[in-house]
């Protein structure tokens, strides 16, 4: 059993004839119990600092396992969002390659529909052409024909002149028509009926 402040002062002792002086040992206990009183109450107090320290401390690493805990897992979402990030690029760019690809496709098949069609349409304007020079060609020799024919009279040459004259103009009115065939398959606005 632990000895208390108040058992050494009221510690007794036997009385002996060449005893310690009473006095001196009474002072001196005295001064032991508040000492001894002040040791305990110091103990006391280190233990009430100590457990309060000690909860303090698995507080602290209550919170530092929380921390590096929590600081894992953003790692772990840094990572994972990093990887995702990633990936959503490459589909990105991925689906962009394909798109451009696909234009260059379209716009290498446009290409050559125009090519073609400038190609039938150079093909029109020779065949245009061929049957105007061929029409020209069989009108002259008509004419000349008719002039071989005949031999000329004041009143037959009057009439040969008229019928020349109606003739060309024909020729003329048709030639202006082929003419603007022409140009309208030049210009690319050749009627519906052409194309």
């Amino acid at each position: 059993m632990r000895i208390t402040p108040m058992d050494i002062e009221q510690q007794q002792f036997g009385r002996s004839f060449r005893g310690y002086n009473e006095e001196e040992v009474d002072n001196f206990l005295d001064r032991i119990a508040k000492d001894y009183e002040e040791v305990l109450n110091e103990n006391v107090r280190l233990k009430e600092d100590n457990d309060r320290l000690q909860s303090r401390l698995e507080e602290y690493s209550r919170m530092d396992e929380t921390l590096r805990s929590a600081l894992l897992n953003a790692q772990q979402s840094a990572s994972s969002i990093k990887a995702n990030v990633q990936k959503e690029a490459q589909l990105l760019i991925d689906d962009a390659k394909i798109e451009a690809e696909k234009i260059k496709q379209r716009a290498k098949q446009e290409i050559y529909s125009i090519t073609s069609e400038i190609e039938e349409l150079r093909k029109r304007k020779f065949l245009i052409l061929e049957k105007l020079k061929n029409t020209f060609k069989l009108h002259i020799r008509m004419l000349d024909e008719e002039v071989e024919e005949e031999p000329m009279t004041e009143n037959s040459k009057y009439m040969q002149d008229k019928e020349l004259e109606d003739l060309k103009m024909k020729l003329y009115a048709n030639d202006e028509k082929n003419v603007q065939d022409v140009r309208e398959i030049e210009n690319g606005s050749g009627s519906e009926e052409d194309r």
